[in-house]
């Protein structure tokens, strides 16, 4: 296995942005392009009110806490938990700041509300992972907020659910360390109506050799 330096590991927010749609994220994170819109603008604030590193809160036999960060040498990952939520349990794990044994449950926060290519649950997996090697155990579910909905949806995270976000995190690292700086072409069945970078990536169309016919069908598949 390779040895990453830390400056080289992969932020966890990538898993998420590939998962969703290939070229996004090398837009993203090979070209540097972020781009803004209200969807963004909403997560930024509903993000604003859980990020708080210094926030912890016990209820009983429960305690949570904001703004954690996670990392896994094996994964090359790093990142933020929005929440880590802890729950007194027999059969949970010592966590090393507080007696007892305890769950571990890890809490993402979403915007909008659920998409098709769960990219949200394989972003809330990595961040599982994460926590697994941290601490040693194993995680089996885990928890999405979603402020459209204003409720949580509960993760199993199955074997088959952890089995693709590793392979979607070794194709990330291998994309990235194979040096390659051309940004993935956009998958046929991708809906960029709502993407942050729509104004950035279909332009690129005027740049291939194209034909008009080629270029108006790829236009109207964005929309």
């Amino acid at each position: 296995m390779k040895k990453y330096d830390e400056s080289e590991r992969l932020a966890i927010s990538a898993v998420k942005q590939y998962a969703y749609c290939p070229r996004r994220f090398g837009l993203m994170f090979i070209d540097g392009e972020w781009g803004d819109n209200y969807k963004i603008t909403e997560g930024n604030i509903l993000h604003e009110k859980v990020n708080d590193p210094f926030f912890s809160e016990k209820r009983g036999d429960r305690f949570i806490s904001r703004s954690v960060p996670v990392f896994s040498d094996s994964l090359n990952l790093y990142g933020v938990s929005d929440i880590v939520e802890f729950l007194r349990s027999d059969n949970g794990v010592n966590i090393g700041t507080r007696e007892g044994l305890w769950l571990i449950n890890p809490i993402e926060y979403k915007n909008g509300k659920p998409e098709k290519s769960h990219s949200d649950k394989y972003q809330l997996c990595a961040q599982a992972l994460c926590l697994e090697e941290m601490f040693k155990t194993i995680i089996k579910s885990g928890d999405i907020y979603y402020g459209k909905l204003r409720k949580r949806e509960t993760i199993i995270l199955t074997d088959e659910i952890k089995a693709k976000t590793k392979d979607i995190i070794r194709e990330i690292n291998f994309l990235l360390d194979s040096g390659f700086s051309q940004v993935p072409s956009r998958p046929d069945n991708q809906n960029c109506s709502l993407c942050s970078l729509s104004n950035i990536c279909v332009p690129t169309i005027f740049n291939d050799n194209f034909s008009n016919s080629a270029r108006i069908e790829k236009l109207m598949k964005s929309r």
